[in-house]
């Protein structure tokens, strides 16, 4: 049988990696090696084809680092880049400076532990063979890497089969990674290291929601009427404009995927033509386009380069959404 993740967090906290939860839905909302590879691979190309010298990477809301040592990793001359990872919660950095990690089998990056070869892609391999060149494996450490580490799936264990494998980051990939306690709206107050002052690239995947207010899986699961007197936009369209002061002429914005990174809870500024009734009831409305969209291509700033593909409204139809911008004047 297979094992959702979601079932996973919902029942239990995995002691593999810090996993910040969030308190109302009980969901994680951490990140894994390599999470939407697609996207990274395509965001570093960028990068090393805009930017051969070097430029700073900003990587926000980085949890508990994995996004941006994935990045590293997948850098064929890392030692040319400034990799930032930033995030609000020091718990998080705090793990993250620790710098040691444990990779499941029910996770999903267990492909970086399976042994099994036919059950790999190709990709997978090549990630995987990054991953070992910037970590060494240790045993189980001492203290657990979480808080919990007892009552949960994690815990299963067969014989003669290895669940789990630990892993520390190699002093030189550590030495060129900031761990940083900090928050997207202040980016502009963010020191980089380039002469001008600017970014290559500012990552900020699946985390627009936060800003806004706008998880939709409490929504509709404990049915809390969203907050409807921010305005949602104006929230966005600030993020945008300090990420484009932030970045140099050609670096790249890179958002998430996740459905609520681009549909919003209807504000009581949104024109009803422009949103879509989901709760009668409770008059609860959802944006029927992408505010994030609508900001990036506001007076032509920003033009897309990369897409994905995602779940509309309806849950049935999926769509094409731009997740890479890059800034263009």
């Amino acid at each position: 049988m297979k094992i959702s993740n979601n079932f996973i967090s919902r029942n239990s906290i995995s002691f593999t990696s810090y996993k910040r939860v969030n308190p109302k839905t009980n969901l994680s909302v951490s990140t894994s090696f390599y999470h939407d590879y697609p996207a990274l691979q395509k965001a570093v190309d960028i990068i090393e084809k805009d930017f051969p010298n070097g430029t700073d990477i900003l990587i926000y809301a980085g949890s508990n680092g994995e996004e941006a040592i994935s990045v590293d990793s997948m850098l064929n001359h890392p030692e040319r880049y400034h990799i930032s990872s930033i995030d609000p919660f020091k718990e998080a950095i705090d793990f993250a400076k620790r710098s040691c990690f444990g990779i499941h089998k029910l996770d999903d990056d267990s492909f970086i532990i399976d042994t099994i070869q036919k059950d790999t892609t190709p990709e997978q391999l090549r990630l995987k063979s990054r991953f070992y060149n910037s970590f060494e494996e240790i045993q189980k450490p001492e203290k657990a890497l979480n808080n919990v580490n007892s009552g949960s799936l994690y815990d299963i264990s067969f014989p003669g089969l290895e669940m789990q494998k630990y892993f520390k980051l190699k002093p030189e990939v550590k030495n060129r990674i900031q761990f940083i306690q900090g928050d997207i709206r202040n980016i502009n107050s963010f020191p980089v290291k380039s002469q001008n002052g600017k970014a290559g690239a500012v990552f900020f995947r699946n985390a627009i929601y936060h800003l806004t207010q706008n998880d939709l899986t409490g929504v509709f699961k404990y049915g809390d009427k969203p907050n409807i007197n921010i305005n949602k936009y104006a929230v966005i369209k600030n993020l945008i404009d300090n990420v484009y002061n932030k970045l140099d002429i050609g670096g790249i914005f890179v958002m998430g995927h996740h459905t609520q990174e681009h549909f919003f809870i209807a504000d009581k500024y949104t024109p009803p033509e422009q949103s879509v009734l989901i709760d009668k009831q409770r008059g609860i409305r959802l944006t029927t386009a992408p505010l994030p969209i609508k900001a990036l291509l506001e007076n032509g700033k920003f033009e897309p380069v990369f897409e994905e593909a995602i779940t509309d409204l309806s849950g049935l139809k999926k769509i094409n959404l731009p997740t890479i911008w890059k800034k263009i004047k």
